[in-house]
């Protein structure tokens, strides 16, 4: 869990320093910026480990089914975080990390319907109805009362999109992590779509616009720092922290950010921040509510064969509680 607070401050310090500053085409170049020095950095990691003859160790190379893994987060990673960067051109990014971890539980818990993950308790849905009240408020709170144009629709719906992603890609990189696959080999290769779907859409709005961020160096720091190092610590995190207790670590996010955009933009409102930090009660009890509620097992899950690859054991500890890992499933 903590390098998912890791990530989650490092991310909401740049996300509130960028806030404002973008448009279309510099969210798009930090988005390339980020995912490519990504998977150039962890790529040479996993170079270096070969040629130190540490490649042949157990976790490095996934098994058939990881690989299907691996495919399914390189699309669901290219759809969620190009269109959360893409966002924060229309909207600010309190708004737009309001609204996708908002949508979070609630997914999780439509997910758990389908077999993937845990199934969520009456009091679990209610608690998951309320996240989306507050992220309806926070969203007319922060769009001048209800005044939604254009471009805040825009931003709203891609803030949605990328809501709905992330805990698909909790739920799988849980799966990695219990299939013992090692996060700097999931690093490597889970943001070749992203980099190479955002170059393409870099060059359809004509590139990079901005002053600050446009400028290659600042892009590239920028985006190491919002993409590149917390990403990575975000990967380790979720595959040895439960799903759902990742959702709830990521709601502080808003929060954090709201606070970093204070301190680089603009004036505090106390209405903003109670809304954000009422957002994380309610997902606490979410969590709470729902764990309590769970058996140790999922009855819904299909047992998988203890002779088909990827089924062994992880050798990662989670630090949660192994019965709450060991009933999450994504299947390949």
């Amino acid at each position: 869990m903590l390098w998912i607070a890791a990530s989650v401050l490092l991310q909401a310090g740049v996300y509130g320093f960028v806030s404002g500053t973008l448009d279309s085409g510099d969210g798009l170049a930090l988005s390339c910026a980020g995912f490519a020095a990504a998977a150039v950095l962890f790529n040479a990691v996993l170079l270096v480990r070969r040629l130190r003859g540490a490649g042949r160790s157990r976790g490095i190379t996934p098994g058939p089914r990881a690989t299907g893994l691996l495919l399914t987060m390189n699309v669901v990673t290219a759809v969620t975080f190009l269109g959360f960067y893409a966002s924060l051109t229309w909207v600010p990014a309190t708004l737009a990390t309001g609204v996708e971890t908002a949508v979070g539980p609630t997914v999780l818990a439509l997910l758990g319907l389908t077999g993937h993950g845990r199934r969520a308790s009456r009091q679990g849905w209610f608690a998951a109805g309320g996240l989306v009240l507050l992220g309806i408020v926070i969203a007319w709170r922060f769009t001048g009362d209800g005044a939604f144009g254009p471009g805040a629709v825009v931003g709203l719906g891609l803030a949605l999109v990328a809501g709905v992603g992330a805990p698909v890609l909790a739920l799988v990189s849980a799966e990695l992590g219990r299939r013992g696959v090692d996060p700097v080999y999931v690093t490597a290769h889970r943001f070749h779509l992203t980099y190479l779907a955002g170059g393409v859409l870099l060059l359809a709005v004509g590139g990079p616009g901005g002053e600050g961020t446009g400028q290659l160096s600042g892009l590239l720091l920028t985006g190491v720092l919002a993409v590149t190092l917390p990403l990575f610590w975000l990967q380790m995190g979720l595959q040895r922290t439960d799903p759902m207790v990742a959702m709830v670590l990521l709601t502080t996010l808003p929060g954090i950010t709201y606070l970093a955009e204070c301190a680089f933009h603009g004036p505090f409102d106390v209405v903003s921040f109670a809304l954000i930090c009422a957002l994380v009660v309610v997902a606490l009890w979410y969590v709470r509510v729902s764990v309590k509620a769970s058996p140790a097992t999922d009855p819904g899950r299909v047992p998988e064969d203890p002779e088909e690859p990827g089924a062994s054991v992880s050798p990662v500890a989670p630090t949660s509680s192994p019965s709450l890992t060991s009933s999450e499933t994504f299947k390949a």
